[in-house]
């Protein structure tokens, strides 16, 4: 998207191309779906911007909050205009949104997050929370998996990002060559992934797969020791700091001063502390690593949002396509390694 938060004829190319791709039933799911975005950061911007040109029915964005000057680092619905600094930043930003697709239904809420009540969110088919604190996520969770909505959770610390999942249950049905040897219902991908079904198509050569995709709630994330046997030694030694250190941040509060830096020493007790509960080894988490989210925590980058952001709206519309398995359960961007791992914790 150009700076001035206008698509090029390539990019409304691309998502028309896009979206016939998708066939008739993703495009019907989509057409009736009701999403709830909450937080409209850098990430909830592009995830934005990609569901509203995806065609979903309905998408409304939960965000009290006002202006600030580095918003303009990677939020472009925003208005090129120092004035708005202190106004609320959703009212400024919608007719922009609308304009990319007039048929979505698109409404705002301005209530502060934590005045919402827990009730609110079972309104939506699906939610959607970026930027949001270890307590939120939690206490949105519980209301979510209690009433069986998808919840995608997501966040960027400069370079690096993560994007968490607690879908319930998930089954999607893919086609596949037949091979030599045919797959068979009961087979387990992994500890989270199961092929439950499998047809044969008329021709004899293509099989129609149904994968279950089972997840757990998202406390366990922050608790799971299951990296050890999911991953073998040679992949733990080359384990992305990034998971601990991500992690080891949900336990600080968030700085009003952007250019305030976490103290180097604290971040690292605790991230050696995520180490010991995952199970791998404190050597993962690297100098480099250190010193990059102690100067970078909470801070947007455009293109790393980009990244996130795209990630996660295609995940979102193949959760409703059901023609793939969704992302089982975190996802950790590293934007040094340009790596973007995903493990089921």
């Amino acid at each position: 998207m150009s700076n001035e938060g206008q698509l090029t004829a390539d990019e409304i190319a691309l998502y028309d191309r896009q979206i016939r791709l998708w066939g008739t039933d993703t495009q019907l799911r989509l057409r009736s779906a009701k999403v709830l975005v909450v937080n409209l950061g850098g990430i909830g911007s592009e995830t934005v911007k990609n569901l509203v040109l995806g065609g979903l029915n309905t998408i409304e964005i939960l965000d009290g909050s006002v202006v600030k000057e580095e918003d303009f680092a990677a939020q472009f619905f925003l208005p090129n205009d120092d004035s708005v600094v202190g106004d609320l930043k959703l009212p400024l930003v919608l007719p922009r949104i609308q304009e990319l697709n007039p048929r979505v239904n698109l409404s705002i809420n301005t209530t502060k997050l934590e005045d919402v009540p827990l009730s609110y969110y079972k309104n939506f088919d699906l939610v959607v929370a970026t930027e949001v604190t270890k307590e939120q996520i939690l206490a949105i969770n519980k209301i979510t998996r209690d009433h069986k909505i998808p919840l995608f959770v997501a966040g960027e610390h400069g370079m690096f990002g993560y994007i968490f999942t607690d879908l319930i249950e998930h089954s999607s049905t893919k086609e596949h060559t037949v091979g030599n040897h045919p797959r068979q219902p009961g087979t387990k991908i992994n500890e989270v992934k199961e092929v439950v079904k499998v047809d044969l198509k008329g021709d004899g050569e293509t099989e129609l797969v149904t994968i279950v995709d089972k997840f757990v709630p998202l406390s366990v994330i922050f608790s799971s020791s299951k990296l050890p046997l999911q991953l073998n030694k040679r992949q733990l030694k080359r384990l992305t700091g990034a998971l601990p250190l991500i992690l080891a941040l949900f336990e600080f509060k968030r700085p009003t001063n952007p250019e305030e830096i976490i103290d180097t020493a604290q971040l690292l007790e605790k991230a050696e502390q995520v180490c010991d509960v995952l199970g791998v080894s404190r050597h993962v988490i690297t100098e480099e690593d250190l010193r990059n989210f102690a100067t970078q925590c909470y801070t947007e980058f455009s293109p790393v949002a980009a990244i996130l952001g795209g990630f996660l709206a295609q995940d979102i519309i193949q959760f409703f396509g059901k023609k793939d398995s969704p992302i089982n359960n975190c996802l950790i961007f590293d934007g040094l390694r340009s790596e973007a791992p995903i493990y089921f914790l």
